[in-house]
């Protein structure tokens, strides 16, 4: 992480209102550092995935701004989704090849991120033929394909089973440690946050605000058997009295 270098993002008194009348978002002040991996935990619907999508400027702020340094027509940002959402008609080396040929680049790098992410010998195969963790390792070669310098991810790994989930969280933190990416990832898990994260990010029930900034303090890299340890533990405590606090004061 560089924090001697400018933001990636910054964010500054952010709201954001739906259209429905509905406020998501209240008054968000957050700094992303270059390489920094980042989690947002809090509550359902407190506006986690709102802010993504901000960040990603898929939809705009109603108040406040939102500050970037990189340019997403030029591949310089990448979102991973929940939904691996892959074009079924599609094989697997022509959907990480989308985001390519909109910018006229070669097949030679999908099948390079095809490899980054171990589908190297899947770029053939249709998403059908694919389970549901190759699937979102397709989704997540699709976002780096471009090398992007900012690397969004909204709960991707939310409908996996334990064991796929442990073991894309540590082949996600393997990519991250070879290419610096900067990361913000959102989760309702505690552990995966801690696991993957250099900070978490606790926000509030709707409208979500931001009511703690934890810096994990667990050094890399990080084996599969730190999630056993007393601090690992520890942090997860942390995070976990944050996130009880922010509820019991929106219900107070």
């Amino acid at each position: 992480m560089n924090t001697s270098s400018p933001p990636i993002v910054s964010v500054e008194r952010l709201t954001h209102h739906y259209d429905t009348g509905l406020t998501a978002l209240s008054g968000i002040e957050l700094d992303i550092a270059p390489g920094s991996f980042v989690s947002l935990v809090g509550p359902s619907g407190c506006g986690k995935s709102t802010l993504l999508r901000v960040i990603a400027d898929l939809i705009g702020p109603s108040e406040g701004r939102v500050t970037r340094t990189v340019d997403s027509r030029r591949g310089e940002l990448g979102f991973v989704f929940q939904d691996p959402t892959l074009m079924p008609w599609a094989t697997v080396r022509d959907n990480v090849a989308l985001p390519l040929s909109l910018r006229g680049s070669a097949t030679e790098a999908a099948n390079d991120a095809l490899v980054r992410v171990g589908l190297g010998e899947f770029g053939g195969s249709y998403p059908r033929e694919l389970s549901g963790g190759m699937r979102m390792r397709a989704s997540l070669a699709r976002a780096i394909a471009t090398n992007p310098k900012l690397l969004l991810m909204d709960e991707p790994f939310a409908a996996l089973d334990e064991f796929t989930r442990f073991k894309l969280n540590d082949d996600l933190l393997a990519l991250w440690q070879a290419n610096r990416w900067t990361v913000v990832f959102v989760t309702h898990s505690i552990r995966e946050a801690v696991f993957l994260s250099q900070r978490v990010i606790v926000m509030t029930p709707r409208p979500g605000r931001i009511v703690a900034d934890i810096d994990v303090g667990l050094p890399f890299p990080r084996p599969p058997e730190l999630r056993l340890s007393h601090a690992f533990a520890d942090e997860c405590a942390r995070v976990s009295a944050a996130l009880s606090g922010s509820q019991a004061g929106a219900a107070a």
